[in-house]
């Protein structure tokens, strides 16, 4: 199990601001939402809450007394609210970590606030900055146990990412000397650290992953219930003209494997629409959404909001008449809480989302409200050419570089 908290870009430099704006220590509370898997414990920043002035009792550039009626009040909100309490304060810049005196003051501390928030499965814990750009974070457990705050992440137009220890300089890139010479050594340390989804796997996906694969991210999540057929080769990578029928993710797992670079690779040979496969992708640092079906997309547009994880969401579409193209419209269409989602854009809706949902779960229904006029008709197997299907997951990849 690891431990992570999430901040939207705003609300992080709003935190900073307030912990830097004078020389003392200053202090600040997180409330935060909970996202538990197998793998992960993610803290997720619902509310930044500076201490006020009047809260503290004492304070210099190395010491800060609190008063009680500040962190209560705060533990209030988050027992009320059902969420999780994160105490956060700065320290002079030659001191990066907690000191002995945060361990004694944190250990009392978090006492209190596991008896003050009902909430069962809640879990605290605190930060120290000692620049902007140096959280150091800890978990504190019920019963007064400590686990590392592995990362610390923050989702805005761009993408930050602070590990506990630091990256891994000593790691091989000699497969990628040609990318560390156009970027330097650090993104390529943090592209293998990365967890990034994807979901589906036919004409945008599959470029997506053969793209990245090689670009050296370390751990893929792909899922696509789906099996090619025979007009999917041509724009498929990876697959043969012998696969015929076989499960989309089975030819992804081989095409990694024959890449050779040690790409982990977690395959969900499910749809995106199917609750157990959506609920794996919150512990993705970022998707792309390659599925052509509005449902699927619907949900990822709802996973971004509700779990700050930034999504790319990639369409292509084809104007063809009589054998001539008219026109090709391709998009990379980024999502992130705070932003135009895809119904503010009008990429999806209801009723179409509503036709699909029929489709799978009640044909016969579905079939009837399409007949009355009361749904649209689903599309037929739209046109598809690899080159621009290729160009459009390009496009994407290069926006999660940028």
């Amino acid at each position: 199990m690891r431990y992570t908290l999430s901040f939207l870009e705003d609300d992080y430099n709003r935190l900073v601001k307030h912990l830097f704006a004078v020389p003392d220590e200053q202090a600040a509370y997180l409330l935060c939402g909970l996202s538990t898997s197998e793998r992960e414990s993610r803290l997720l920043v619902r509310r930044v809450i500076p201490a006020d002035v009047s809260d503290i009792a004492e304070r210099s550039p190395v010491h800060m007394q609190i008063r009680a009626k500040s962190f209560l009040s705060v533990m209030k909100k988050a027992n009320t609210a059902g969420e999780c309490f994160v105490f956060v304060h700065s320290h002079p810049a030659d001191r990066p970590t907690h000191s002995s005196q945060d361990d004694r003051e944190e250990r009392k501390l978090f006492e209190v606030a596991y008896n003050r928030v009902h909430t069962s499965n809640l879990i605290h814990a605190s930060l120290v900055f000692s620049t902007p750009e140096t959280p150091v974070g800890r978990i504190w457990l019920d019963g007064g146990s400590v686990k590392p705050l592995d990362v610390v992440r923050i989702v805005g137009r761009r993408f930050q990412f602070y590990f506990s220890g630091g990256l891994d300089h000593d790691a091989d890139t000699t497969f990628h000397d040609r990318q560390v010479r156009a970027f330097g050594p650090d993104l390529q340390l943090l592209l293998k650290r990365l967890c990034i989804g994807v979901v589906g796997t036919g004409g945008t996906g599959s470029a997506v992953i053969e793209q990245s694969i090689r670009l050296g991210i370390g751990h893929l999540l792909i899922a696509d219930g789906g099996f090619l057929d025979k007009s999917n080769v041509s724009r498929v990578y990876g697959s043969r003209a012998s696969d015929d029928g076989v499960a989309k993710v089975t030819i992804m797992q081989r095409l990694a494997h024959e890449i050779g670079l040690g790409t982990e690779l977690e395959l969900l040979d499910k749809p995106i629409t199917s609750a157990s496969v959506l609920k794996r992708f919150r512990d993705c640092e970022a998707i792309f959404g390659c599925t052509d079906d509005e449902w699927g997309r619907s949900l990822l547009n709802c996973l971004s909001l509700a779990y700050l994880i930034p999504i790319l969401d990639l369409g292509v579409k084809i104007n063809s008449e009589a054998g001539v193209i008219h026109s090709v419209q391709g998009r990379v269409t980024s999502l992130r809480p705070g932003k135009p989602c895809l119904f503010c854009r009008n990429r999806i809706s209801q009723e179409r989302i509503l036709a699909e949902q029929l489709a799978e779960l009640n044909p016969a229904e579905g079939d009837s409200r399409r007949r009355e006029g009361y749904i649209p008709e689903l599309r037929q197997r739209d046109p598809a050419v690899i080159t621009f299907t290729t160009a459009v997951a390009a496009s994407a990849v290069g926006e999660l570089l940028h």
